[in-house]
């Protein structure tokens, strides 16, 4: 019998559903002239042929083809099996017999491709609604002072990318007569992840025009520092930070930066450990202390500060 069923390495191999991601890798290969006999015996052959994993749960892995194969050729029909039509009842008169009604059959399973891309139907599905953003700004709508409304609604723009969008609910929060020293650190956040570092510089030096000793303001600053790799401009407005909030656990880590790139490895290692104490899945203050001990002559101890931090990484 000759098996009818397509080559898959031919014909799935470019199937978005047939393979993994990274094309064949990781894919078992058979050789092209292990063809299957009517025993079942695969022949010899030297021709590398993809072949897919069976078929996990929720796909549809039924071919016409394949089944009339496995049934010795009969395929699914609509109308009754042959012979049964014509079939006469055994216990009816002779002369009288008549042809049996057909038997019922079950309704046959729906042939569905799977050479059908899954992105397609997705591509029918209507979008989800997002109702925490438009809850966010029917209350800003209604109430533009609120800094804790104002400042979830940026950073829910920020986080899909509308940019200016966020900035503009922070001014008219400000504009509305909120707490602009909040704020203005809000947008100097916004600003500087995106590497607009002038204008967040500008945002702070108008919040510390208002309130020159906030610690947010201060930790803004350092922060800032950092990135703009002004390590000495760094060291005092976190050290402040440090004092005034000894719980702030960013004002702990890039103080430890900066003084790590300062070559003042004592006080780095106490601000980096201080800032793992304060957060201890915080990654990068555990590579830091490791770093340190590395300079510091220390590679065992750093080993496993290294370790920690792949841990903390990972999980």
């Amino acid at each position: 019998m000759t098996d009818r069923t397509p080559p898959l390495g031919i014909h799935h191999i470019n199937d978005p559903e047939q393979l993994p991601l990274g094309g064949l890798e990781g894919t078992p290969f058979l050789t092209g002239g292990e063809k299957r006999g009517d025993d079942g015996d695969a022949g010899d052959g030297d021709t590398a042929i993809a072949v897919r994993e069976p078929p996990v749960c929720g796909e549809w892995s039924f071919d016409a083809s394949d089944d009339a194969d496995s049934r010795g050729g009969a395929m699914f029909v609509d109308g009754p099996p042959q012979g049964l039509a014509g079939a006469a009842t055994e216990d009816a008169p002779e002369g009288s017999r008549r042809a049996a009604p057909p038997a019922p059959l079950p309704p046959s399973p729906p042939l569905r491709s799977l050479r059908t891309p899954a992105i397609q139907q997705r591509a029918i599905t209507p979008p989800t609604p997002l109702p925490a953003l438009a809850e966010l700004k029917s209350i800003h709508d209604a109430h533009p002072a609120d800094v804790r409304t104002a400042v979830a609604l940026a950073n829910a723009l920020d986080k899909r990318g509308n940019i200016e969008g966020a900035l503009s609910v922070l001014m008219r929060a400000i504009d509305a007569g909120a707490d602009s020293v909040v704020l203005r650190c809000a947008r100097a956040t916004i600003l500087s992840n995106r590497l607009r570092y002038d204008d967040a510089e500008s945002e702070l030096r108008k919040a510390a025009k208002v309130r020159g000793d906030d610690a947010s303001v201060l930790l803004q600053q350092g922060i800032l520092a950092c990135r703009r790799a002004k390590w000495r401009d760094a060291v005092e407005p976190l050290a402040q930070v440090a004092k005034l909030s000894p719980q702030s656990a960013p004002a702990h880590f890039y103080l430890g930066e900066a003084l790590n790139k300062l070559d003042r490895l004592k006080e780095a290692l106490a601000a980096y450990e201080r800032a793992s104490d304060l957060e201890p899945g915080n990654w990068r203050a555990l590579k830091g202390v490791g770093i340190v001990l590395d300079r510091m002559g220390r590679p065992a101890d750093a080993a496993a500060f290294y370790r920690r931090a792949r841990d903390a990484q990972s999980g």
